[in-house]
């Protein structure tokens, strides 16, 4: 910024756009060269569309964990060892059952299996905090190490 005076006293304070100007035009620069880079995409493969029909293994029937908000929702302050409330409840395959058990509950459901069919699929409600699903799926883990969640 530049000021001058002239010779009747008074001050002249005009701006001096020139070092502005450059500074602009060298971001511009940088974005020019930036943006294409950036609009590079990757390459997947979608997976082909299959007409036979997959039969579940009668032997090891999938196993779906559901959570209900009502039980298991973490509000500040409340739960015990687990960080979840007392009396959280959640669904193996339509049975109800105590998270405290679930760990015991999963290792004797995947026990028999082998490490390729452990998945449990979760279902859980849109309402339930992200950390009450998190603890939950970690309680789950604690009853077979392998488990794969979907």
């Amino acid at each position: 910024m530049s000021m001058t005076v002239s010779s009747g006293g008074d001050l002249n304070s005009d701006i001096n756009v020139t070092p502005l100007i450059d500074v602009l035009l060298v971001l511009l620069i940088i974005f020019m060269v930036v943006v294409p880079l950036s609009q590079r995409g990757y390459d997947i493969e979608i997976p082909k569309e299959s007409q036979e029909i997959v039969q579940p293994d009668p032997d090891h029937p999938p196993v779906i964990m559901a959570i209900n908000a009502e039980s298991c929702a973490i509000e500040a302050g409340v739960g015990g060892s687990s960080g979840l409330p007392p009396g959280c409840r959640v669904f193996l395959n339509k049975d109800q059952v105590d998270v405290v058990e679930l760990p015991t509950k999963i290792g004797d459901t995947f026990k028999n299996r082998k490490s390729s069919d452990k998945i449990l699929f979760l279902a859980a409600e849109e309402k339930l905090n992200y950390e009450g699903v998190i603890r939950i799926l970690d309680l789950a883990r604690k009853g077979d190490e392998t488990l794969k969640a979907a």
